[in-house]
This record gives structure tokens, C-alpha cells and sequence, in this order.
């Protein structure tokens, strides 16, 4: 049993939802987030993070918007548990921002008649991507192949530190003597 949680003290556990690992599982994910915004800029584009709106359904807050030339991009990055197809998460992912309010809070960005496009950015904790999210960020020029080699390396990172805090929480300390 972990920590504290009732759950089994699996890596999955640790590094997707132990309540002692939440900081750092928010800091890998920002981290994931950054490096897309990064790239993107690099390359020359304005990007809004975080744009939030209140809808029937709740608040929005889709982590990337990308004005582009006659068409905005919508991008949420979601770092995945095992046990599942990558793939699989990659597409809900799309459909859970592809609403009619997010639609409109993304349309009233631009004055123009503008296509919306959703994407999402999916890897697992141990940093491998979902095939079809990496392609089309890469075939849509929202991700170059290098980043998605350093985000790769940056979420195992992030997992790692997610591991040592809960080792930390739960009084585990090397002795280094």
C-alpha cells in the first residue's frame, strides 16, 4: 500500500496519481508545455497560454493557441499513464476542447473568418509519444523532431523527480557515509 493513499506503491502510481508527487507531475507537464511554446516562437509565432473561458460546460483552459496566417491551432498536452494506447488517449484529448464554447473563445481571438484546428500533444511518463500526435504536430509545423526528442528526455526527467519527492515524502534520504 502507498504512502498514505490505500493504492499499490506501483511506479504508475507515483508518477500519475499519488497525491505526494502532484507538484512535480504539474511541473513536468508545464515543462512539456513551455518547450512547445518555445519551439513555436522560435519559428516566429505568437502564442497564448492558457487562454480561459467559462462555458455551459465548465471553464476551458486549452494550454496552447497559435494564431497562424488563416488558421488558429489549439494544442493540450497531456503526459499519460501505462496500461493504455497512446493513441487511444490522443483523440478524446482533441474532442474534449473541440466544443462549440471553446470554438468561440478561440474564433473571438482573431476578427478574421478563421479555421480552428485541435491538437493534442500525448506522451506517456516514461516519455514516449502517441504516433499520431507527434505526426501531426510534426507534419503541421507545431513541433520539430528535435523537440519531440528533448520532450522526450524532459518528461523521463520530470517522472524521475516526481519519483524523488515521493521518497522524500515518505522519509526515504540516502546515506551517503
Amino acid at each position: 500500500v502507498c504512502a498514505g493513499c490505500d493504492a499499490p506503491e506501483t511506479s504508475n502510481h507515483i508518477m500519475q496519481k499519488c497525491y505526494r508527487s502532484h507538484g512535480r507531475r504539474v511541473a513536468r507537464h508545464n515543462c512539456v508545455v513551455n518547450r512547445i511554446k518555445r519551439g513555436l516562437e522560435e519559428r516566429g509565432y505568437v502564442v497564448i497560454v492558457e487562454p480561459s473561458s467559462e462555458g455551459e460546460s465548465g471553464t476551458h483552459k486549452p494550454d496552447l493557441v497559435v494564431p497562424r496566417q488563416n488558421h488558429i491551432d489549439v494544442i493540450d498536452v497531456q503526459v499519460t499513464t501505462d496500461g493504455h494506447s497512446l493513441d487511444n488517449a490522443h483523440q478524446p484529448e482533441i474532442q474534449r476542447y473541440d466544443t462549440p464554447d471553446i470554438r468561440t473563445m478561440i474564433a473571438e481571438i482573431s476578427a478574421l473568418q478563421v479555421t480552428i484546428e485541435f491538437h493534442s500533444a500525448t506522451i506517456n511518463w516514461r516519455g514516449i509519444w502517441s504516433g499520431q500526435s507527434v505526426k501531426r504536430l510534426v507534419t503541421k509545423g507545431l513541433l520539430s523532431k528535435y523537440d519531440s526528442h528533448i520532450i522526450s528526455v524532459q518528461v523521463m526527467r520530470g517522472s524521475l523527480c516526481c519519483f524523488r519527492q515521493f521518497m522524500y515524502y515518505i522519509g526515504y534520504s540516502r546515506d551517503l557515509t
